[in-house]
């Protein structure tokens, strides 16, 4: 690993692969597929409407002419909508025969507590239930991409420090109890509550636990893909505090000047994540990294100790598949695969 990794010049050529950024629409998404095309990926990237991802196509092409336009495409797909998940990994399975890098980007980050969904606490929704049924259905796609000469599959998902900074070493996750995705964080001092809403602008506890599930999910898919002997790799990543549109906007006024003038630029965000998806030292070295956190800019760090504990993540793991199921079923698509 080495710290000064830069995508400017460290990711290697990427002609003939195919990568699929979730969350494109801006910031970090947007930083990582101008990295991914300009070294030859053909890049799909996700927006919640077509209106918004044609803005970005042509903010791509307009700031990066280097871009060959037919290597950028877009899905539309709203992790809060398990049908448009399906419907989005099914257009993707009409067009590409194989992926060979899923960046699971797209977040939430809020103070709304109503619930969506099924019944789902929101956090939970996007940032883990959302990655968990997109993933499991272009699972087939990213199997295919092993078949290559050159094969490098990479999943990787954007979790955060978050879980370490705002959650003590004690906390009580509630991932093995039945309301693990309605209601994921039982307590925590109304006090603590109100003071972090009222310094960052959004639940904070929320966030920390539902980013603490996406470790989890990349550890134990890491951990399935190997029993199963595929050499897929799968990694969670911080991309460090990075000033973007969504910190300005949901963030208090002294939140957003400390941001203007600490935090890194979008672009560099993206380099933790392009390091997991693209590094050479990342297959060179696999055991290393599979199923850790990379942290900036390629450094390996614990996630909270909780996503240590096998009961919560198998908890987990089974209520997630079970409610995911049960909501696909009754929207007549296809229920989640063996993974």
């Amino acid at each position: 690993m080495s710290k000064t990794w830069d995508p400017l010049t460290d990711i290697p050529d990427l002609t003939g692969k195919v990568a699929v950024v979730t969350g494109g629409n801006s910031n970090i998404g947007l930083a990582i597929i101008k990295f991914l095309a300009t070294r030859g990926a053909r890049v799909y990237y996700t927006t919640r409407s077509e209106t918004k991802s044609q803005q970005v196509l042509e903010e791509l092409l307009s700031k990066s002419p280097d871009i060959n336009p037919d290597n950028i495409k877009w899905l539309t797909m709203d992790f809060t909508d398990l049908k448009s998940i399906v419907t989005a990994a099914e257009k993707l399975q009409k067009q590409e025969s194989s992926v060979d890098i899923l960046l699971n980007n797209a977040a939430a980050s809020t103070a709304e507590t109503d619930l969506i969904g099924p019944g789902w606490e929101v956090h939970m929704a996007v940032n883990f239930v959302g990655p968990f049924v997109f993933t499991n259905h272009i699972l087939p796609l990213l199997k295919n991409a092993q078949s290559k000469i050159d094969a490098d599959v990479r999943i990787v998902s954007v979790s955060s420090a978050a879980q370490n900074a705002m959650l003590p070493k004690g906390f009580k996750f509630q991932f093995d109890t039945p309301t693990a995705l309605s209601k994921p964080v039982s307590y925590y001092p109304w006090m603590w509550r109100c003071l972090l809403k009222h310094m960052f602008g959004f639940d904070m506890i929320r966030y920390a636990v539902s980013k603490a599930a996406t470790c989890m999910f990349a550890q134990e898919l890491q951990r399935r893909l190997d029993e199963s002997g595929i050499p897929i790799l799968s990694l969670a990543v911080h991309p460090g505090e990075i000033a973007t549109e969504g910190v300005m906007r949901i963030n208090t006024a002294l939140v957003g000047l400390i941001a203007r003038l600490t935090f890194a630029t979008p672009d560099q965000g993206a380099a933790t994540p392009l390091f997991a998806a693209v590094a050479t030292e990342v297959r060179d070295d696999p055991e290393k990294y599979k199923g850790k956190l990379i942290m900036p800019v390629g450094g390996i760090d614990n996630a909270h100790p909780s996503t240590q504990n096998k009961g919560q993540v198998k908890a987990l793991w089974e209520m997630t598949t079970k409610e995911a199921n049960e909501e696909l079923v009754a929207h007549n698509l296809l229920p989640l695969q063996a993974w």
